[in-house]
């Protein structure tokens, strides 16, 4: 059998040990613990800071409503009486300028009511409702009614007057003959045309 005294140091000894192995696991945490908790807080105000800073920076965007018209029709009147009809296919109002169509396969008749109406047709086209102007584009066609057909690639209609010009390559037909050039003018009813640039004609004898 062992002394009493030599036990009871022993026991001293291992209580000891188990209370410097716990008194350097709560050193280590008094340590770890804080610095844990401000790499949090780090983290958290640095991902606030950022939201905050792309908030300001980047504002959200507004979406857009397109408003789409279906086989649109649009009258209206010239200085001098004569009414004139717009239609198409299908039209978008200009979302930033709601006085901007955008016509896909537009078509205009101008003297609308008349004997001799004038027609035009192209693949797309612009209309503006604030100054009565229609711009067309791509495969432009106009048949003034009498027998006379143009083909360009560009033209502007002014609907207040019914002149149109075009600054693109122009060829026309009718009875009087064949021409071609490089600009163009219509004026007064089709009475007047001006041809301009590279012009080359072939008149019909009557």
């Amino acid at each position: 059998m062992q002394p009493a005294a030599a036990m009871t140091g022993r026991a001293i000894s291992a209580d000891l040990a188990r209370w410097r192995r716990r008194s350097r696991r709560v050193l280590a945490a008094r340590i770890v613990l804080p610095i844990a908790i401000g790499a949090l807080l780090l983290v958290v105000i640095s991902q606030v800071g950022w939201r905050t800073y792309m908030a300001a920076t980047h504002p959200p965007t507004e979406a857009k409503t397109e408003i789409r018209l279906i086989t649109p029709r649009f009258y209206g009147q010239s200085t001098d009486g004569r009414s004139f009809m717009i239609t198409a296919r299908s039209a978008i109002r200009d979302d930033a300028d709601p006085r901007r169509i955008l016509l896909d396969q537009p078509a205009l008749t101008l003297d609308l009511g008349s004997p001799t109406p004038t027609r035009m047709t192209a693949k797309s086209g612009v209309y503006r409702q604030d100054n009565f102007g229609l711009a067309l584009k791509d495969d432009v066609r106009l048949d003034d009614g009498t027998g006379y057909r143009f083909a360009s690639e560009e033209s502007f209609v002014d609907t207040r007057t019914g002149d149109v010009t075009g600054e693109s390559t122009m060829n026309g037909e009718g009875p009087s003959g064949q021409v071609q050039s490089s600009a163009y003018s219509v004026y007064d009813k089709g009475d007047r045309i001006v041809f301009r640039g590279g012009v080359r004609a072939r008149l019909e004898r009557q």
